[in-house]
């Protein structure tokens, strides 16, 4: 089973997978920037047809002061964490919510520099999802967004 895309369309899916962009990203990227409406698993066939692997994105580590009295994750109520990455330009902001939301794991909000923002959630069956999305995020947007989401999920472990 193989979806139908343009050679464009695919060049497009293969540089966003080299940009570890996940299979959500993929499937929502390509809604919003080339009009095609692939399901989850569609979206997966896609990149299993043309031999598509989604790069890992290796984080560099940085060092990062502790406060004394930081507490042991981030919530609503603490001050919003940047991500890492050296362009300013592509850091999102990623809060984790201080009550989850019901059915979740867990839950937050994120704003991009590009103006969209919108509420993340990871249910109780581990999927990512988005909810209240106000625009689309850049692929790049997308990618300082997971590193990100990784670097607080790794800290609250």
């Amino acid at each position: 089973m193989s979806a139908k895309v343009s050679k464009e369309q695919l060049d497009m899916v293969r540089r966003w997978a080299s940009y570890g962009v996940d299979l959500n990203g993929i499937q929502k990227n390509l809604a919003a920037e080339c009009g095609v409406h692939l399901t989850y698993m569609e979206v997966r066939f896609l990149l299993l047809d043309h031999d598509i692997e989604i790069a890992r994105v290796q984080e560099k580590p940085a060092p990062e002061p502790v406060p004394a009295a930081a507490p042991e994750h981030e919530t609503a109520s603490s001050a919003p964490t940047e991500a890492p990455a050296a362009d300013s330009a592509v850091n999102p902001v990623v809060t984790v919510d201080e009550l989850q939301l019901p059915g979740t794991l867990i839950s937050g909000k994120c704003r991009f520099p590009s103006g969209t923002n919108g509420a993340w959630q990871i249910d109780q069956m581990g999927r990512f999802g988005w909810t209240e999305l106000n625009g689309t995020p850049t692929p790049v947007e997308l990618q300082a967004f997971e590193m990100e989401l990784r670097r607080i999920l790794s800290r609250m472990g």
